[in-house]
């Protein structure tokens, strides 16, 4: 963390799993162990059962609400700010750009939104999927998804990736999402990807935020962006 401080980057840890009863000795545990060693800035969490146990555990950082939470709807924000202290809430990939404003404008003063723009679409509504817990125990909002979901079925005599979505990519709306200004973040899906793909998405998201308006430079980070193909 001290490290990344040092070049002006923060650290944000994803705790993205439902907790059963036996696991939250185990959470509390890892929680504080994380609080006292790794000091982040930021939680990003599903379990709203987690946010007592970082609490206890001595955490003075950001509380981030994952997709996985399903805050999907505007009423949810002022409730999530108020009585769970949230700072941010990632939302569902699912949202179009007219859900997006009307969750804007209910979001009330000291919390942000956060916005997926690029990476690998779920079949799932925002990985909240049963499938590769059914087929082999190894549940995705566990975060162990074996992703059923991208192999090849058969119908008949055709066979292809049926369920497979095609990578979000949403260099046509910056100019709009920048008109939002209670999303304060935006991420890029990179789960198992190399620092190649982090580098021309990051380079070209960048360059289509600050130079956007610009022919040139839209065309240049259009470009990056085919190199971040998934």
């Amino acid at each position: 963390t001290t490290l990344a401080h040092r070049h002006g980057v923060g650290v944000y840890i994803a705790l993205n799993a439902l907790l059963t009863t036996r696991d939250l000795d185990r959470a509390a545990g890892l929680v504080e162990a994380l609080v006292h060693t790794v000091r982040p800035d930021a939680f990003i969490i599903q379990d709203l059962g987690l946010i007592p146990l970082a609490r206890r555990a001595g955490f003075k950082g950001e509380i981030h609400l994952s997709t996985l939470a399903n805050v999907s709807f505007p009423a949810a924000l002022p409730w999530a700010r108020e009585h769970l202290g949230v700072d941010q809430v990632v939302l569902p990939r699912e949202l179009d750009i007219d859900e997006m404003r009307a969750m804007g404008a209910a979001c009330p003063p000291g919390l942000g939104l956060e916005v997926f723009i690029h990476g690998a679409l779920c079949y799932g509504v925002s990985g909240r999927c049963y499938w590769s817990s059914f087929l082999g125990g190894k549940s995705s909002l566990r975060g162990r998804c074996v992703q059923p979901c991208r192999r090849n079925y058969q119908q008949d005599r055709t066979r292809r990736r049926m369920f497979s979505c095609m990578d979000l990519s949403l260099d046509v709306l910056v100019k709009v999402l920048r008109t939002i200004p209670q999303i304060r973040t935006w991420k890029i899906e990179g789960r198992k990807k190399g620092p190649h793909y982090v580098y021309y998405a990051v380079s070209a998201y960048r360059m289509l935020r600050d130079e956007g308006h610009d022919p040139q430079a839209k065309k240049a980070a259009l470009g990056l962006l085919e190199q971040a193909l998934g």
